[in-house]
């Protein structure tokens, strides 16, 4: 290959510079390097003229995905408060780079109604820590309809992008279930269902 520049290191071996395979699109192009070297993980960029300068990488990759797989049966809830289905992850976050953490979360939730015409909806919620970040819910209304009590169970799903969290930092995510009212009981994992949650840690 001709058009190269050949640096021979003193043990003998060498580092080469060398001209694309192909004829460059325009006559002559010219590459003009920086000043000074840039900061530990930035990238060398060019402003489309020719002009060299270290910058921050453009970020959009993920720096880790951590998820788990629950088939346990967490059992029902008459209460109106919150309680943990089992479902729990924890992420350290890394030390550079980091912009946010994406959550994704499928459950199998259900709700039965207690009374005669009465709702059967369940609620279930997405921590971190000790903080909520979003809910959903699932079930529905029997109306004023006489009878036999509700059932509704079927696969509900929350995602949510975290951006506040910070490098270095383990964080706990978990997820809860509640009754929507007193005269409903929630269901988590029923009839041997499979719940899923996954973590993805985005870079910046």
């Amino acid at each position: 290959m001709t058009g190269k520049i050949k640096l021979v290191h003193s043990g003998g071996n060498s580092v080469s510079v060398a001209v694309p395979t192909n004829a460059p699109s325009a006559s002559e192009v010219e590459f003009k390097l920086p000043q000074s070297d840039g900061s530990a993980g930035q990238v060398l960029k060019t402003d489309g003229s020719g002009n060299l300068s270290f910058g921050a990488d453009a970020g959009g990759k993920f720096l880790q995905i951590v998820g788990a797989v629950y088939s346990s049966n967490t059992g029902y809830s008459t209460s109106t408060t919150y309680a943990d289905t089992g479902m729990s992850i924890d992420i350290t976050t890394s030390a550079s780079g980091h912009a946010g953490v994406f959550a994704m979360v499928s459950g199998n939730v259900g709700g039965i109604s207690n009374t005669s015409g009465g709702e059967s909806v369940a609620m279930m919620r997405l921590m971190r820590d000790s903080s909520e970040l979003t809910y959903t819910s699932h079930g529905g209304w029997a109306g004023n309809v006489s009878g036999n009590r509700t059932q509704d169970y079927g696969g509900t799903a929350m995602n949510f992008y975290d951006t506040g969290t910070s490098a270095s930092t383990t964080y706990t995510y978990k997820v809860q279930f509640r009754a929507y009212s007193d005269t409903a009981t929630a269901t988590w994992n029923q009839y041997n269902g499979r719940s899923t949650i996954y973590l993805i840690e985005v870079g910046s």
